[in-house]
């Protein structure tokens, strides 16, 4: 499983405070194309943009659902046909 972002939460978020993509990579401490990449889906969420982004909403722990969701998925390295085997070994 994987952490992924609730992308129109945070651009809602984003319009409501009239922040550009900029602006929010400011507030995180991050370059504007990390949030870019994010936003875009291309860059994936580590534990440390998670907390960043937490911080910078100023969201609590209840609220980590509001813009964050659980994906389901292979862990990295393990390809389709290898999923059987990494099941049988859970």
């Amino acid at each position: 499983m994987r952490i992924a972002l609730k992308k129109g939460i945070l651009e809602d978020y984003m319009r409501t405070n009239d922040l550009s993509v900029y602006d929010l990579a400011k507030k995180l401490g991050v370059a504007s194309t990390s949030v870019y990449r994010i936003l875009n889906g291309s860059r994936g969420l580590g534990n440390d943009m998670i907390a960043k982004i937490m911080v910078a909403l100023n969201l609590t722990e209840k609220d980590f659902e509001k813009i964050f969701i659980l994906e389901a998925g292979l862990p990295k390295g393990i390809k389709t046909n290898q999923r059987s085997k990494q099941e049988a070994i859970e």
